[in-house]
């Protein structure tokens, strides 16, 4: 029961800790004003992180008093402790998981390669930074997926970030050219479909001859849509147009 009731207690410290530390940012976000979207959003990155940090500080601290509780837990934490091997086990352990990504995510919070809303491409991926925990931070691809990338690697790996000189979404599509057929003829359909796409004024697109199959030539196409763009809209679209005029002129694969 005495175990219970201090779950309890510490339970309710936590969200009180929480939501006082939003409540207080959000009044201190109001006096500012800040018009800088850029300094609001780093402020905002390194907020959301120690917010969750010290949550979770609170939280073992809370764990750490139940399990004083009970007789055997206790006198093993207290041998823990007390050993002088302690130092070792946590310089140890803030090398490997989870507490390297805690660390990586320190530096995340207070270097800011990335921020919460930029649009950045890590390894393979693409997407915009929704949030940044104390283990991981969270992206939202082109097409809505969530991807989710220890924050070691978001330390280690070449970080593109696209939002600070071009927050455009990359696009890309290929189409298939029945081999021996003129690439030039192919090349300049292509390119008079991509003009009659919708909006096409908004988007920069280029057509590039790319791999040689057995059969097939295919056509690379790729470029440049607004930053508000679905991306995989625009890229069906590409296909449907380029398709509809290579197959028009015969120059499809049989």
């Amino acid at each position: 029961m005495r175990a219970l009731v201090t779950a309890a207690v510490w339970l309710v410290v936590v969200l009180i800790v929480r939501y006082a530390l939003n409540r207080g940012y959000d009044h201190y976000e109001r006096r500012l004003a800040e018009r800088d979207a850029a300094v609001a959003a780093a402020r905002r990155t390194t907020f959301s992180f120690l917010v969750r940090m010290l949550v979770t500080l609170v939280g073992l601290v809370g764990l750490w008093s139940v399990l004083a509780i009970f007789p055997a837990t206790s006198k093993i934490a207290g041998a823990f402790l007390a050993s002088s091997a302690v130092l070792a086990v946590i310089a140890g352990l803030a090398l490997t998981t989870p507490l390297g990504n805690l660390g990586s995510g320190l530096v995340l919070a207070f270097t800011q390669p990335v921020r919460i809303g930029d649009r950045v491409t890590v390894g393979a991926h693409t997407g915009r930074v929704e949030r940044i925990t104390i283990t991981y931070t969270a992206l939202v691809s082109d097409n809505g997926s969530a991807i989710f990338v220890p924050n070691r690697t978001m330390v280690s790996e070449t970080i593109v970030n696209r939002s600070g000189r071009d927050p455009r979404r990359l696009v890309s599509a290929s189409v298939p050219v029945r081999l021996g057929a003129s690439l030039t003829e192919a090349r300049r359909l292509v390119e008079n479909a991509l003009d009659r796409l919708p909006n096409a004024d908004a988007l920069t697109l280029s057509v590039r001859v790319g791999e040689v199959a057995e059969r097939v030539v295919w056509l690379d196409v790729s470029g440049f849509a607004p930053p508000d763009s679905d991306v995989a809209e625009v890229a069906s679209a590409i296909r449907e147009h380029c398709l509809a005029a290579l197959s028009d002129a015969e120059l499809l694969p049989a």
